[in-house]
């Protein structure tokens, strides 16, 4: 009788044991799989993002391309390194804070760079005002309820994913290398269908384009880091694609491929310029800041 109950005993323990590391389990989530570092998670993040991209460009209109950032982001989370089931890991991709005090400068930066250059276009002869041509509401309807979807994807993988593991190359080399990225993703959209900048010389715009797409990266990556937040990222990706489209709505032009590609639009000479020195004092302005602060450190 007593060596029977021990035995119940023992078997009893176990169980309660095995359920409860049963019940951990659960609300841990699956095990990591692959502790990847920062650098290697970076490396496989790329490498899925543009091989996904040059297998999809001219699939369903180039959406799944428009997605991809996103998409890779949860197979990275969810599948590879398992971080999607620690809340630290959703934590790094900046969603938990709004960062509602850089909204106005990202705007500024993003909108009035937008204004400018098409005001910039008008001043110098190119193009004019004029009353619409054509039905345009639909088409801003759609721009407002598709964009913020599509910069939100676009923007998790890049200021959200990337740029955080990228901190062990420096501020600066991370900004350049999402740019870089940025690039090589967009290519395969431009260079294997009519529906991305297919106008013009193709040197010439894709000399413009890439000039933009890193001033781009310095801007929004200063945004990024500053607000610890991605959704300022993603209101600058939207709030740029929103104010070119719809600043092509009032003005009337005999030269489309020069005022569109070459000097205002998506990524034109004046865009180019104006992001870049909008990137550029914010830049220095922190590093600024970051002096004051280290002499009163020292000071105190």
């Amino acid at each position: 009788m007593h060596c029977a109950s021990m035995f119940r005993s023992q078997v009893d323990g176990r169980g309660r044991t095995l359920a409860d590391t049963g019940r951990t389990l659960l609300k841990a989530g699956p095990p990591v799989l692959a502790r990847l570092s920062d650098r290697a998670a970076s490396i496989v993040f790329v490498l899925l993002v543009l091989g996904v991209s040059l297998g999809t460009a001219d699939v369903a209109g180039g959406l799944i391309l428009a997605l991809s950032p996103l998409l890779v982001v949860l197979v990275m989370l969810l599948l590879v390194t398992r971080e999607g089931y620690t809340r630290d890991g959703w934590r790094r991709l900046g969603m938990g804070r709004l960062g509602l005090r850089y909204w106005p400068l990202t705007i500024a930066t993003t909108a009035g760079v937008c204004l400018l250059a098409t005001v910039g276009v008008v001043a110098f002869g190119f193009a004019r005002f004029a009353a619409p041509q054509q039905p345009w509401l639909a088409d801003v309807l759609a721009l407002c309820a598709a964009g913020p979807v599509l910069a939100f994807a676009e923007e998790i993988g890049w200021r959200g994913y990337l740029q955080p593991r990228l901190a062990f190359l420096g501020e600066r080399a991370a900004m350049l290398t999402v740019g870089v990225v940025w690039i090589g993703w967009h290519l395969p959209y431009i260079l294997s269908t009519p529906n991305y900048h297919s106008d013009g010389n193709r040197v010439v715009v894709l000399t413009l384009f890439s000039g933009s797409v890193i001033a781009f990266s310095f801007l929004i990556g200063h945004l990024r880091t500053m607000s610890a937040s991605v959704w300022p990222a993603v209101l600058a990706h939207f709030t740029h694609n929103a104010t070119f489209a719809a600043l092509t709505i009032p003005i009337a032009t005999e030269q489309p491929v020069v005022v569109n590609e070459y000097l205002s639009g998506d990524s034109g000479l004046f865009v180019m310029l104006g992001t870049a020195a909008c990137a550029a004092a914010i830049g220095v302005s922190r590093a600024q800041a970051a002096r004051l602060s280290l002499r009163a450190s020292a000071r105190g």
